[in-house]
């Protein structure tokens, strides 16, 4: 059986992740899209159109801006209640999803915790989620209002650091390390009755007990998903540009051209939009897999579990 409390080193935080997914990944995804499916479906809608029109409106500045400089700036005052009007429900939409996709993963490893297996249906998850729900909005209000400045000005320092090269890897280190901090605090902040500071002070706590294992396993499942995205995407753009050329030498109009880049461009954008909300739930269940391991080597839950079973077959 699958063991969420253990002692885990790096290789093993990352290993276990992709264990967890191999055993449990049809339960777990069949969840998310019933739970996610409808925000997904909603929002990938709204990213096609928004994407299309764009390119459409990019193409056609590109014609027109010898003729019209302001054509941009002309076509958004126009149709400001359009572009603001998408971008807003847009906004509301991705703040949403974001929060379910983030706390998806913690809560079904809370539910699999205490069944200690899978048995537990769609309807628990989603109890468990309206239970959080406050939690959720806090949380993301103070990412917001307290988390965001903060992280401005720490990143904004390592950016002009880079400029005397000492700036990169610290950038790659404390940014991982940020992260990590922000996603084991929200863990805590779920999963245990602490207050907003409280978790972040107990994140913080555990982020420097293991520090190098922490950041060494969350930029190395940071950057196999994005590379494993990136591959999937990047195929239907070099077929993008490739089709560009042959349409060109084959005499189509320009329209026309523009027309089906167009299209095929809000695709991509979709299905990476898409794709990043699914490999997410990579990153954050490493990072839950993550949490319980510190846990095991703070509390040593397994081993006063073994007790109270010996205990229990005494009786």
């Amino acid at each position: 059986m699958f063991e969420l409390y253990k002692e885990r080193d790096l290789s093993a935080n990352f290993s276990d992740t992709i264990t967890f997914f191999k055993s449990f990944g049809k339960h777990f995804f069949k969840n998310f899209f019933i739970i996610n499916g409808v925000f997904l479906m909603i929002l990938m809608v709204l990213i096609y159109f928004i994407s299309k029109i764009y390119m459409e409106v990019l193409f056609s500045g590109a014609n027109n801006l010898a003729n019209n400089p302001n054509y941009f700036s002309n076509y958004i005052s126009e149709n400001i209640t359009l572009v603001l009007g998408g971008f807003v429900i847009a906004g509301i939409l991705i703040a949403i999803l974001s929060m379910l996709n983030i706390t998806f993963p913690i809560v079904y490893l809370k539910l699999f915790e205490k069944e200690n297996s899978t048995n537990f249906s769609t309807q628990d998850i989603i109890k468990e989620l309206k239970k959080n729900a406050g939690k959720m909005i806090f949380f993301l209000l103070g990412i917001a209002f307290i988390i965001m400045p903060l992280a401005f000005i720490i990143f904004g320092i390592l950016v002009l650091l880079c400029f005397i090269l000492i700036g990169f890897p610290l950038l790659v280190i404390i940014g991982t390390a940020f992260f990590s901090w922000v996603m084991l605090s929200y863990h805590d902040y779920i999963l245990n009755n602490v207050g907003f500071f409280k978790a972040l002070s107990n994140g913080y706590y555990l982020v420097k007990l293991k520090f190098w294992t922490i950041v060494g396993t969350t930029f190395l499942m940071i950057m196999l998903v994005q590379t494993i995205q990136g591959i999937i995407t990047i195929i239907p753009y070099l077929f993008t540009i490739g089709s560009m050329f042959v349409t060109t030498q084959n005499g189509s109009s320009q329209a026309d051209t523009y027309s089906t880049i167009g299209i095929i461009m809000a695709v991509i954008m979709v299905l990476s939009v898409l794709l990043s909300y699914i490999f997410n739930n990579f990153i954050v269940l490493n990072q839950g897999l993550i949490y319980y391991s510190l846990h095991e080597d703070t509390e040593n839950y397994t081993t006063n579990n073994q007790i109270d079973l010996i205990g229990t077959d005494v009786e």
